[in-house]
């Protein structure tokens, strides 16, 4: 019988790869290896499995919720989850006001200092106003440019015109 066997592994043998001058260690090693690495077949395959449903429901004993989709049913409420996203609401909408309000007083500030700043102005130009010199165009008055010999020649045209 011995031989029978030793004849059949090494036909056995011939077909698959030898571990010829491993230690012994190792080839039990490779051996266990490449038993648990076998492939099971795909589910598809197999006649029964756990992940299909074999056989219909048993029915029941007339709930009320056996004839109802869950997928149309309203969603539950969940309170918790409610009261966290409403005082988180609240909390942001707090955050909002308050930056608001910061920047409503910046700008209060800074219309503040503003209107100092052109006060200090107006009075600082009502103080030099008395001593600036009066501003000319270029353009002679017509009084004081004009001789009265040439007044008595532009009333004579004038007159003429009539």
């Amino acid at each position: 019988m011995s031989e029978q066997v030793s004849a059949e592994q090494a036909d056995f043998e011939k077909y698959f790869t030898v571990f010829a001058g491993s230690a012994e260690e190792d080839v039990s090693y490779a051996k266990t290896f490449w038993s648990a690495s076998a492939l099971h077949p795909p589910l598809e395959s197999r006649l029964v499995s756990a992940d299909v449903r074999q056989r219909l429901r048993v029915a029941g004993n007339g709930s009320p919720h056996d004839g109802v989709n869950i997928a149309h049913r309203p969603p539950s409420i969940d309170l918790k989850s409610e009261v966290f996203l409403h005082e988180a609401y609240l909390k942001q909408r707090a955050e909002s006001k308050r930056r608001y309000l910061e920047k409503a007083k910046k700008r209060d500030e800074i219309i503040a200092l503003l209107l100092k700043q052109r006060e200090d102005r107006i009075k600082k130009e009502m103080l030099s106003l008395p001593y600036r010199p009066r501003k000319d165009d270029g353009a002679p008055s017509p009084a004081s440019a004009d001789s009265p010999e040439d007044v008595q020649q532009a009333i004579l045209e004038v007159r003429a015109l009539d």
